[in-house]
Protein backbone atom coordinates (compact mmCIF):
# COMPACT_ATOMS: atom_id res chain seq x y z
CA UNK A 1 0.00 0.00 0.00
CA UNK A 2 1.52 3.33 -1.05
CA UNK A 3 2.10 6.05 1.53
CA UNK A 4 0.65 9.49 0.86
CA UNK A 5 2.39 12.75 1.71
CA UNK A 6 1.03 16.28 1.53
CA UNK A 7 3.63 19.04 1.52
CA UNK A 8 2.36 22.48 2.50
CA UNK A 9 4.42 25.10 0.70
CA UNK A 10 6.31 24.89 -2.58
CA UNK A 11 9.09 27.22 -1.46
CA UNK A 12 12.80 26.58 -1.07
CA UNK A 13 12.32 23.46 1.07
CA UNK A 14 8.98 22.23 -0.24
CA UNK A 15 10.10 22.01 -3.86
CA UNK A 16 13.16 19.98 -2.82
CA UNK A 17 11.04 17.62 -0.71
CA UNK A 18 8.51 17.07 -3.48
CA UNK A 19 11.25 16.17 -5.93
CA UNK A 20 13.15 13.88 -3.56
CA UNK A 21 10.18 12.05 -2.03
CA UNK A 22 8.59 11.40 -5.43
CA UNK A 23 11.78 9.62 -6.56
CA UNK A 24 10.34 6.69 -4.59
CA UNK A 25 7.58 5.24 -6.77
CA UNK A 26 5.77 3.57 -3.87
CA UNK A 27 4.72 6.93 -2.39
CA UNK A 28 2.20 9.52 -3.52
CA UNK A 29 3.16 13.19 -3.09
CA UNK A 30 0.91 16.25 -3.31
CA UNK A 31 2.52 19.69 -3.18
CA UNK A 32 0.33 22.65 -2.20
CA UNK A 33 1.61 26.15 -2.97
CA UNK A 34 -0.25 29.32 -1.98
CA UNK A 35 1.22 31.33 -4.86
CA UNK A 36 1.49 30.69 -8.57
CA UNK A 37 3.33 27.79 -10.13
CA UNK A 38 6.24 28.56 -12.45
CA UNK A 39 6.89 25.42 -14.55
CA UNK A 40 10.29 25.35 -16.29
CA UNK A 41 8.87 26.11 -19.73
CA UNK A 42 6.76 28.96 -18.33
CA UNK A 43 9.16 30.63 -15.89
CA UNK A 44 8.63 34.41 -16.04
CA UNK A 45 11.55 36.45 -17.32
CA UNK A 46 11.87 38.40 -14.08
CA UNK A 47 12.35 35.18 -12.09
CA UNK A 48 14.89 33.77 -14.56
CA UNK A 49 16.83 37.05 -14.60
CA UNK A 50 20.29 36.74 -12.96
CA UNK A 51 19.62 40.19 -11.51
CA UNK A 52 16.89 39.87 -8.83
CA UNK A 53 14.20 41.64 -10.84
CA UNK A 54 11.62 39.30 -9.29
CA UNK A 55 12.05 41.10 -5.95
CA UNK A 56 10.23 44.07 -7.52
CA UNK A 57 7.15 42.09 -8.58
CA UNK A 58 4.54 42.44 -5.85
CA UNK A 59 2.51 39.54 -7.23
CA UNK A 60 5.20 37.14 -5.94
CA UNK A 61 4.75 38.20 -2.29
CA UNK A 62 2.30 37.98 0.60
CA UNK A 63 0.56 41.32 0.25
CA UNK A 64 -0.54 42.03 3.85
CA UNK A 65 2.48 40.80 5.77
CA UNK A 66 4.16 43.27 8.13
CA UNK A 67 6.75 43.02 10.88
CA UNK A 68 8.05 45.01 13.81
CA UNK A 69 11.80 45.34 13.56
CA UNK A 70 12.49 46.43 17.12
CA UNK A 71 10.62 46.04 20.40
CA UNK A 72 7.86 48.66 20.65
CA UNK A 73 8.50 49.63 17.03
CA UNK A 74 5.95 50.21 14.31
CA UNK A 75 4.82 47.55 11.85
CA UNK A 76 6.37 47.91 8.40
CA UNK A 77 5.78 45.81 5.26
CA UNK A 78 7.90 42.67 5.21
CA UNK A 79 8.53 40.83 1.95
CA UNK A 80 8.03 37.06 1.97
CA UNK A 81 7.76 35.04 -1.22
CA UNK A 82 4.43 33.58 -2.34
CA UNK A 83 5.45 31.75 -5.52
CA UNK A 84 6.79 28.32 -6.45
CA UNK A 85 10.40 28.12 -5.32
CA UNK A 86 9.71 30.60 -2.51
CA UNK A 87 12.69 32.71 -1.52
CA UNK A 88 14.92 30.97 -4.05
CA UNK A 89 12.75 32.48 -6.82
CA UNK A 90 12.99 36.09 -5.66
CA UNK A 91 16.11 36.46 -3.47
CA UNK A 92 19.48 38.05 -4.17
CA UNK A 93 21.01 34.67 -5.10
CA UNK A 94 23.90 34.73 -2.59
CA UNK A 95 24.57 31.05 -1.93
CA UNK A 96 26.53 30.51 1.26
CA UNK A 97 26.76 27.47 3.48
CA UNK A 98 26.37 27.93 7.20
CA UNK A 99 29.58 27.69 9.19
CA UNK A 100 30.68 24.40 10.80
CA UNK A 101 30.39 26.14 14.16
CA UNK A 102 26.73 26.93 13.43
CA UNK A 103 25.91 23.24 13.26
CA UNK A 104 27.97 22.43 16.34
CA UNK A 105 25.76 24.96 18.09
CA UNK A 106 22.67 23.20 16.69
CA UNK A 107 23.81 19.96 18.26
CA UNK A 108 24.44 21.70 21.57
CA UNK A 109 20.81 22.88 21.46
CA UNK A 110 19.50 19.35 21.03
CA UNK A 111 19.55 18.84 17.25
CA UNK A 112 21.28 15.46 17.44
CA UNK A 113 22.90 14.25 14.20
CA UNK A 114 22.78 17.74 12.68
CA UNK A 115 26.48 18.54 13.26
CA UNK A 116 28.84 19.56 10.46
CA UNK A 117 29.81 16.04 9.43
CA UNK A 118 26.12 15.09 9.35
CA UNK A 119 25.01 17.97 7.14
CA UNK A 120 28.04 18.23 4.84
CA UNK A 121 26.96 15.30 2.62
CA UNK A 122 23.65 17.04 2.00
CA UNK A 123 25.27 20.34 1.06
CA UNK A 124 27.38 18.36 -1.41
CA UNK A 125 24.32 16.51 -2.67
CA UNK A 126 22.48 19.77 -3.38
CA UNK A 127 25.23 21.96 -4.82
CA UNK A 128 25.79 22.02 -8.54
CA UNK A 129 28.86 24.21 -8.22
CA UNK A 130 30.22 24.73 -11.73
CA UNK A 131 33.56 25.98 -10.35
CA UNK A 132 34.30 22.62 -8.71
CA UNK A 133 35.60 20.07 -11.17
CA UNK A 134 36.34 17.19 -8.80
CA UNK A 135 32.82 16.42 -7.53
CA UNK A 136 29.57 15.15 -9.02
CA UNK A 137 27.35 18.24 -9.36
CA UNK A 138 24.01 18.41 -7.58
CA UNK A 139 20.91 20.06 -8.99
CA UNK A 140 21.28 23.57 -7.51
CA UNK A 141 23.62 25.40 -9.88
CA UNK A 142 26.09 27.94 -8.50
CA UNK A 143 29.04 29.93 -9.87
CA UNK A 144 31.34 32.78 -8.85
CA UNK A 145 32.45 35.87 -10.73
CA UNK A 146 35.94 35.06 -12.08
CA UNK A 147 38.79 37.56 -11.83
CA UNK A 148 37.97 38.84 -15.33
CA UNK A 149 34.49 39.89 -14.22
CA UNK A 150 35.47 41.67 -11.00
CA UNK A 151 34.89 45.43 -11.33
CA UNK A 152 37.44 48.00 -10.23
CA UNK A 153 35.70 48.86 -6.97
CA UNK A 154 35.72 45.20 -5.86
CA UNK A 155 39.42 44.80 -6.62
CA UNK A 156 40.08 48.01 -4.70
CA UNK A 157 38.06 46.75 -1.74
CA UNK A 158 39.99 43.49 -1.83
CA UNK A 159 43.25 45.43 -1.55
CA UNK A 160 41.86 47.44 1.35
CA UNK A 161 40.72 44.44 3.39
CA UNK A 162 43.91 42.55 2.55
CA UNK A 163 45.90 45.34 4.18
CA UNK A 164 43.81 44.70 7.30
CA UNK A 165 44.89 41.08 7.44
CA UNK A 166 41.97 39.41 5.69
CA UNK A 167 43.18 36.96 3.05
CA UNK A 168 41.32 36.10 -0.15
CA UNK A 169 39.93 32.60 -0.70
CA UNK A 170 38.67 31.06 -3.91
CA UNK A 171 35.77 29.10 -2.39
CA UNK A 172 34.26 30.45 0.83
CA UNK A 173 31.98 27.41 1.11
CA UNK A 174 34.99 25.09 1.19
CA UNK A 175 37.19 27.46 3.24
CA UNK A 176 34.78 29.29 5.54
CA UNK A 177 37.26 31.34 7.58
CA UNK A 178 37.15 35.13 7.83
CA UNK A 179 38.30 36.40 4.42
CA UNK A 180 37.50 38.19 1.19
CA UNK A 181 35.86 36.02 -1.49
CA UNK A 182 34.02 36.02 -4.78
CA UNK A 183 30.37 35.45 -3.97
CA UNK A 184 28.86 32.02 -4.71
CA UNK A 185 25.92 33.05 -6.86
CA UNK A 186 22.85 31.04 -7.85
CA UNK A 187 22.75 32.02 -11.50
CA UNK A 188 24.51 30.08 -14.23
CA UNK A 189 24.42 30.62 -18.00
CA UNK A 190 22.37 33.76 -17.54
CA UNK A 191 19.57 32.09 -15.58
CA UNK A 192 18.62 32.10 -11.90
CA UNK A 193 18.81 28.81 -10.04
CA UNK A 194 15.73 28.25 -7.88
CA UNK A 195 14.44 25.08 -6.29
CA UNK A 196 11.49 25.37 -8.68
CA UNK A 197 13.76 25.27 -11.73
CA UNK A 198 16.50 22.98 -10.39
CA UNK A 199 14.38 20.39 -8.57
CA UNK A 200 10.89 20.56 -10.09
CA UNK A 201 12.16 19.99 -13.60
CA UNK A 202 10.02 18.92 -16.54
CA UNK A 203 11.02 15.29 -15.99
CA UNK A 204 10.16 15.43 -12.29
CA UNK A 205 6.79 16.98 -13.06
CA UNK A 206 5.95 14.07 -15.36
CA UNK A 207 6.03 11.60 -12.47
CA UNK A 208 2.65 9.99 -11.94
CA UNK A 209 3.12 9.99 -8.17
CA UNK A 210 3.59 13.77 -7.93
CA UNK A 211 0.73 16.25 -8.03
CA UNK A 212 1.25 20.01 -7.79
CA UNK A 213 -1.63 22.32 -6.85
CA UNK A 214 -0.92 26.06 -6.81
CA UNK A 215 -3.06 28.99 -5.59
CA UNK A 216 -3.95 26.90 -2.55
CA UNK A 217 -4.25 28.72 0.78
CA UNK A 218 -4.03 26.20 3.61
CA UNK A 219 -6.56 26.88 6.34
CA UNK A 220 -5.41 24.23 8.77
CA UNK A 221 -4.10 20.71 9.26
CA UNK A 222 -6.84 18.19 9.95
CA UNK A 223 -6.27 16.62 13.36
CA UNK A 224 -7.85 13.57 14.97
CA UNK A 225 -6.66 14.06 18.51
CA UNK A 226 -2.87 14.25 18.11
CA UNK A 227 -2.84 12.52 14.71
CA UNK A 228 -2.55 14.63 11.56
CA UNK A 229 -4.89 13.20 8.95
CA UNK A 230 -4.76 15.74 6.14
CA UNK A 231 -5.14 19.36 5.11
CA UNK A 232 -7.97 21.84 4.60
CA UNK A 233 -7.22 24.44 1.93
CA UNK A 234 -9.04 27.00 -0.18
CA UNK A 235 -8.51 27.34 -3.92
CA UNK A 236 -10.35 29.77 -6.16
CA UNK A 237 -12.94 30.34 -3.46
CA UNK A 238 -13.68 26.67 -2.86
CA UNK A 239 -12.71 24.76 0.28
CA UNK A 240 -11.08 21.35 -0.22
CA UNK A 241 -10.02 18.61 2.16
CA UNK A 242 -7.13 16.34 1.33
CA UNK A 243 -6.31 13.23 3.35
CA UNK A 244 -2.73 12.07 3.88
CA UNK A 245 -0.73 9.56 5.86
CA UNK A 246 1.74 12.31 6.66
CA UNK A 247 1.60 16.09 6.47
CA UNK A 248 4.83 18.06 6.01
CA UNK A 249 4.81 21.78 6.72
CA UNK A 250 7.25 23.71 4.52
CA UNK A 251 5.59 27.09 4.59
CA UNK A 252 8.56 28.98 6.04
CA UNK A 253 9.39 30.56 9.38
CA UNK A 254 6.40 32.92 9.29
CA UNK A 255 3.64 30.72 7.95
CA UNK A 256 4.58 27.28 9.31
CA UNK A 257 4.06 28.32 12.94
CA UNK A 258 0.90 30.20 11.95
CA UNK A 259 -0.55 27.07 10.33
CA UNK A 260 0.38 24.97 13.35
CA UNK A 261 -1.37 27.42 15.65
CA UNK A 262 -4.49 27.58 13.46
CA UNK A 263 -4.52 23.77 13.66
CA UNK A 264 -4.53 23.76 17.46
CA UNK A 265 -0.82 23.17 18.00
CA UNK A 266 0.88 25.81 20.13
CA UNK A 267 0.56 27.54 23.45
CA UNK A 268 -2.89 26.42 24.62
CA UNK A 269 -3.56 29.62 26.57
CA UNK A 270 -2.79 31.80 23.54
CA UNK A 271 -4.89 29.60 21.27
CA UNK A 272 -7.84 29.78 23.66
CA UNK A 273 -7.94 33.58 23.39
CA UNK A 274 -8.54 33.16 19.64
CA UNK A 275 -11.18 30.48 20.09
CA UNK A 276 -8.92 27.70 18.77
CA UNK A 277 -9.18 24.27 20.39
CA UNK A 278 -5.73 23.08 21.45
CA UNK A 279 -4.93 19.56 20.26
CA UNK A 280 -1.32 19.74 21.48
CA UNK A 281 0.13 22.19 24.01
CA UNK A 282 3.45 23.16 22.43
CA UNK A 283 4.51 26.55 23.83
CA UNK A 284 7.58 26.88 21.59
CA UNK A 285 5.54 27.35 18.41
CA UNK A 286 6.20 30.81 16.99
CA UNK A 287 8.89 31.64 19.54
CA UNK A 288 12.66 32.07 19.01
CA UNK A 289 12.26 33.81 15.62
CA UNK A 290 15.54 35.17 14.24
CA UNK A 291 16.73 37.16 11.25
CA UNK A 292 19.84 39.02 10.10
CA UNK A 293 19.78 42.83 10.50
CA UNK A 294 21.63 44.79 7.83
CA UNK A 295 22.08 48.22 6.33
CA UNK A 296 23.09 49.47 2.90
CA UNK A 297 25.56 52.12 1.80
CA UNK A 298 25.15 53.11 -1.85
CA UNK A 299 27.87 54.85 -3.83
CA UNK A 300 28.23 56.40 -7.25
CA UNK A 301 31.28 55.44 -9.28
CA UNK A 302 33.51 56.65 -12.08
CA UNK A 303 33.26 54.45 -15.17
CA UNK A 304 36.56 52.67 -14.56
CA UNK A 305 35.36 51.29 -11.22
CA UNK A 306 32.03 49.89 -12.45
CA UNK A 307 30.92 46.38 -13.28
CA UNK A 308 30.76 45.58 -17.00
CA UNK A 309 27.33 46.80 -18.06
CA UNK A 310 26.68 43.54 -19.95
CA UNK A 311 26.86 41.56 -16.70
CA UNK A 312 23.71 41.28 -14.61
CA UNK A 313 25.32 39.94 -11.45
CA UNK A 314 24.01 41.53 -8.26
CA UNK A 315 26.27 40.30 -5.43
CA UNK A 316 29.86 40.04 -6.65
CA UNK A 317 31.99 39.57 -3.54
CA UNK A 318 31.87 39.41 0.22
CA UNK A 319 33.94 39.75 3.37
CA UNK A 320 33.38 37.52 6.38
CA UNK A 321 34.90 39.08 9.50
CA UNK A 322 34.60 38.93 13.28
CA UNK A 323 33.67 41.35 16.02
CA UNK A 324 36.04 39.69 18.47
CA UNK A 325 33.75 40.53 21.37
CA UNK A 326 33.45 38.09 24.29
CA UNK A 327 30.85 35.34 23.92
CA UNK A 328 30.56 35.85 20.16
CA UNK A 329 31.56 33.40 17.43
CA UNK A 330 34.11 33.99 14.70
CA UNK A 331 32.60 35.16 11.43
CA UNK A 332 29.71 36.98 13.08
CA UNK A 333 29.95 40.04 10.78
CA UNK A 334 29.46 40.22 7.04
CA UNK A 335 29.96 42.65 4.19
CA UNK A 336 28.56 42.10 0.69
CA UNK A 337 29.59 44.05 -2.41
CA UNK A 338 26.79 44.63 -4.90
CA UNK A 339 27.71 45.59 -8.44
CA UNK A 340 24.46 46.89 -9.82
CA UNK A 341 21.29 48.33 -8.34
CA UNK A 342 18.99 47.94 -11.34
CA UNK A 343 18.57 45.69 -14.34
CA UNK A 344 18.32 48.84 -16.45
CA UNK A 345 21.32 50.38 -18.15
CA UNK A 346 22.14 52.86 -15.37
CA UNK A 347 22.32 50.03 -12.82
CA UNK A 348 26.11 49.61 -12.79
CA UNK A 349 26.76 53.30 -12.15
CA UNK A 350 25.85 52.70 -8.51
CA UNK A 351 27.24 50.03 -6.21
CA UNK A 352 26.37 49.08 -2.67
CA UNK A 353 28.05 47.77 0.44
CA UNK A 354 25.69 45.69 2.55
CA UNK A 355 26.83 45.41 6.17
CA UNK A 356 25.18 42.81 8.38
CA UNK A 357 25.26 41.08 11.73
CA UNK A 358 25.31 37.37 10.86
CA UNK A 359 25.21 35.82 14.34
CA UNK A 360 22.53 37.79 16.21
CA UNK A 361 21.46 36.75 19.70
CA UNK A 362 18.11 38.56 19.81
CA UNK A 363 14.90 36.57 19.35
CA UNK A 364 11.44 37.55 18.21
CA UNK A 365 8.13 35.83 17.64
CA UNK A 366 5.30 34.93 15.28
CA UNK A 367 1.80 35.14 16.74
CA UNK A 368 -1.66 34.74 15.30
CA UNK A 369 -3.74 37.88 14.94
CA UNK A 370 -6.78 35.78 14.06
CA UNK A 371 -7.85 32.20 13.44
CA UNK A 372 -8.70 33.35 9.89
CA UNK A 373 -6.06 32.19 7.38
CA UNK A 374 -6.51 35.36 5.32
CA UNK A 375 -5.33 37.53 8.23
CA UNK A 376 -1.55 37.90 8.35
CA UNK A 377 0.21 36.79 11.54
CA UNK A 378 1.94 39.28 13.83
CA UNK A 379 5.72 39.24 13.37
CA UNK A 380 8.24 40.82 15.73
CA UNK A 381 11.99 40.45 15.16
CA UNK A 382 13.10 42.29 18.31
CA UNK A 383 16.34 43.39 16.63
CA UNK A 384 19.03 44.65 19.00
CA UNK A 385 17.19 43.45 22.11
CA UNK A 386 20.44 41.81 23.17
CA UNK A 387 22.99 44.59 23.88
CA UNK A 388 25.76 42.64 22.11
CA UNK A 389 23.80 42.82 18.86
CA UNK A 390 23.81 46.62 18.82
CA UNK A 391 27.55 46.73 19.53
CA UNK A 392 28.30 44.31 16.71
CA UNK A 393 25.95 45.99 14.23
CA UNK A 394 27.86 49.21 14.86
CA UNK A 395 31.12 47.38 14.16
CA UNK A 396 29.77 45.94 10.90
CA UNK A 397 28.64 49.38 9.74
CA UNK A 398 31.88 51.09 10.79
CA UNK A 399 33.90 48.51 8.86
CA UNK A 400 31.93 49.32 5.69
CA UNK A 401 32.08 53.07 6.34
CA UNK A 402 35.85 52.96 6.85
CA UNK A 403 36.46 51.67 3.33
CA UNK A 404 35.44 55.03 1.92
CA UNK A 405 38.39 56.64 3.72
CA UNK A 406 40.86 53.91 2.78
CA UNK A 407 43.54 54.98 0.29
CA UNK A 408 43.13 51.67 -1.55
CA UNK A 409 39.41 52.26 -2.12
CA UNK A 410 38.57 55.92 -1.95
CA UNK A 411 39.27 56.68 -5.62
CA UNK A 412 36.85 53.96 -6.74
CA UNK A 413 33.78 56.03 -5.83
CA UNK A 414 32.43 59.55 -6.20
CA UNK A 415 29.91 59.84 -3.37
CA UNK A 416 28.54 57.49 -0.73
CA UNK A 417 25.11 57.57 0.92
CA UNK A 418 23.59 55.69 3.84
CA UNK A 419 20.35 54.17 2.54
CA UNK A 420 16.89 54.30 4.09
CA UNK A 421 15.98 51.03 5.87
CA UNK A 422 13.95 49.46 3.05
CA UNK A 423 14.72 46.97 0.29
CA UNK A 424 17.51 48.75 -1.52
CA UNK A 425 16.50 47.70 -5.02
CA UNK A 426 13.18 49.48 -4.54
CA UNK A 427 15.00 52.80 -4.26
CA UNK A 428 16.45 52.50 -7.74
CA UNK A 429 13.72 50.79 -9.74
CA UNK A 430 10.31 51.54 -11.15
CA UNK A 431 8.18 49.47 -13.50
CA UNK A 432 6.71 50.43 -16.88
CA UNK A 433 6.90 53.97 -18.25
CA UNK A 434 8.05 55.32 -14.92
CA UNK A 435 11.02 52.94 -14.99
CA UNK A 436 11.86 53.89 -18.57
CA UNK A 437 11.85 57.59 -17.74
CA UNK A 438 13.81 56.97 -14.55
CA UNK A 439 16.46 55.13 -16.55
CA UNK A 440 16.90 58.05 -18.94
CA UNK A 441 17.17 60.52 -16.09
CA UNK A 442 19.45 58.33 -14.01
CA UNK A 443 21.85 57.76 -16.90
CA UNK A 444 22.14 61.50 -17.50
CA UNK A 445 22.54 62.24 -13.80
CA UNK A 446 25.04 59.49 -12.92
CA UNK A 447 27.24 60.18 -15.95
CA UNK A 448 27.13 63.95 -15.57
CA UNK A 449 28.72 66.36 -13.11
CA UNK A 450 29.43 64.70 -9.77
CA UNK A 451 28.26 67.75 -7.82
CA UNK A 452 24.85 67.54 -9.48
CA UNK A 453 24.37 63.83 -8.80
CA UNK A 454 25.41 64.39 -5.18
CA UNK A 455 22.80 67.11 -4.75
CA UNK A 456 19.98 65.21 -6.42
CA UNK A 457 20.68 61.89 -4.68
CA UNK A 458 20.96 63.59 -1.30
CA UNK A 459 17.33 64.64 -1.73
CA UNK A 460 16.15 61.48 -3.48
CA UNK A 461 17.49 59.04 -0.87
CA UNK A 462 16.02 60.84 2.13
CA UNK A 463 15.94 59.79 5.03
CA UNK A 464 19.33 58.46 3.96
CA UNK A 465 22.10 61.01 3.50
CA UNK A 466 25.46 61.73 1.92
CA UNK A 467 28.34 60.41 4.05
CA UNK A 468 31.54 60.58 1.99
CA UNK A 469 33.44 61.57 -1.14
CA UNK A 470 37.16 60.90 -1.81
CA UNK A 471 38.09 64.20 -0.18
CA UNK A 472 35.43 64.69 2.49
CA UNK A 473 33.50 62.66 5.05
CA UNK A 474 30.54 63.19 7.33
CA UNK A 475 30.73 60.19 9.67
CA UNK A 476 27.62 58.31 10.70
CA UNK A 477 26.44 58.58 14.28
CA UNK A 478 25.63 55.44 16.26
CA UNK A 479 21.98 56.46 16.22
CA UNK A 480 21.94 56.84 12.43
CA UNK A 481 23.44 53.37 12.01
CA UNK A 482 21.01 51.65 14.36
CA UNK A 483 18.06 53.47 12.81
CA UNK A 484 19.09 52.35 9.31
CA UNK A 485 18.90 48.61 9.88
CA UNK A 486 16.35 46.48 8.07
CA UNK A 487 15.50 42.75 8.15
CA UNK A 488 16.95 40.43 5.54
CA UNK A 489 14.73 37.78 3.98
CA UNK A 490 16.19 35.19 6.36
CA UNK A 491 13.53 34.48 9.03
CA UNK A 492 14.12 31.22 10.87
CA UNK A 493 13.92 29.47 14.23
CA UNK A 494 10.20 29.78 14.96
CA UNK A 495 9.66 25.99 15.13
CA UNK A 496 12.90 25.04 16.85
CA UNK A 497 14.38 21.57 16.40
CA UNK A 498 15.66 20.10 19.65
CA UNK A 499 15.20 17.65 22.47
CA UNK A 500 11.66 16.50 23.13
CA UNK A 501 11.97 17.46 26.80
CA UNK A 502 12.97 21.05 25.93
CA UNK A 503 9.85 23.25 26.32
CA UNK A 504 11.10 25.51 23.51
CA UNK A 505 11.39 22.65 21.00
CA UNK A 506 8.71 22.16 18.34
CA UNK A 507 10.20 19.33 16.29
CA UNK A 508 12.56 16.51 17.19
CA UNK A 509 15.78 15.83 15.24
CA UNK A 510 13.78 13.84 12.67
CA UNK A 511 11.63 16.92 12.02
CA UNK A 512 8.54 15.34 13.67
CA UNK A 513 6.26 17.75 15.52
CA UNK A 514 6.54 16.83 19.19
CA UNK A 515 3.41 15.31 20.69
CA UNK A 516 1.84 14.52 17.31
CA UNK A 517 1.81 11.70 14.80
CA UNK A 518 1.99 12.05 11.04
CA UNK A 519 3.18 15.65 11.11
CA UNK A 520 6.58 17.24 10.40
CA UNK A 521 8.03 20.66 9.74
CA UNK A 522 10.83 20.94 7.18
CA UNK A 523 11.99 24.48 6.41
CA UNK A 524 14.05 27.32 7.90
CA UNK A 525 11.74 27.53 10.91
CA UNK A 526 13.32 24.43 12.47
CA UNK A 527 16.83 25.93 12.68
CA UNK A 528 17.75 26.00 16.39
CA UNK A 529 19.66 29.22 15.68
CA UNK A 530 20.31 31.26 12.58
CA UNK A 531 23.33 30.40 10.43
CA UNK A 532 26.19 32.87 9.98
CA UNK A 533 25.29 32.97 6.29
CA UNK A 534 22.33 33.54 4.03
CA UNK A 535 19.80 30.86 4.90
CA UNK A 536 18.68 29.65 1.47
CA UNK A 537 21.36 27.00 0.91
CA UNK A 538 21.04 25.71 4.47
CA UNK A 539 17.28 25.41 3.93
CA UNK A 540 17.91 23.32 0.81
CA UNK A 541 20.27 21.15 2.85
CA UNK A 542 17.59 20.71 5.54
CA UNK A 543 15.11 19.50 2.92
CA UNK A 544 17.65 17.10 1.38
CA UNK A 545 18.44 15.55 4.76
CA UNK A 546 14.80 15.50 5.89
CA UNK A 547 13.75 13.68 2.72
CA UNK A 548 16.13 10.86 3.65
CA UNK A 549 14.82 10.79 7.22
CA UNK A 550 11.21 10.65 6.03
CA UNK A 551 11.87 7.79 3.62
CA UNK A 552 13.89 5.93 6.24
CA UNK A 553 10.98 6.18 8.69
CA UNK A 554 8.58 4.90 6.03
CA UNK A 555 10.66 1.85 5.13
CA UNK A 556 9.45 -1.53 6.44
CA UNK A 557 12.85 -2.16 8.04
CA UNK A 558 12.57 0.93 10.24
Amino acid sequence: MEKTYVIIGGGTAGAVLAARLSETQSVQVTLLEAGRDVPPQQTPADISDPFPSASLNLSYFWSQLKAKRKANGIELPYAQAKVMGGGSSINGMWTLRGLPTDFAHWEQQGAAAWGWQDVLPYFNKAEGDVDRKDVVPGPFRVRRSPESELPGFVKAARNAVSARGLASVEDINQNPDCSFFSMPYAAVDGKRSSTASCYLTANVRERKNLKIIDASLVQSISMMGTQATGVVYKRHGEVHELAADEVILSAGAIHSPAILMRSGIGDSAELKTLGIHAHVHLPGVGKRLQNHPYLQIAFTMPRAARQNALLRTFAIAGVRHSSGLPDTPAGDLFLAMLGRVSARSFGTAVGMLSAALYAPRSRGSVQLASADATVAPKVEFNFLKDPLDAQRMLQAARFAESLFADDAFKYSFNDAFIMPPVMAANQFNRLGIQGWLMNIGANALLNGPVALSRRVLSKRLNPGRWIASPGQRKPLTDEEILNSIAPMGHPCGSCKMGRVDDPESVVDPRCRVIGTQGLRVVDASIMPSITSANTNLTTIMIAEKAADLILQDASPEH
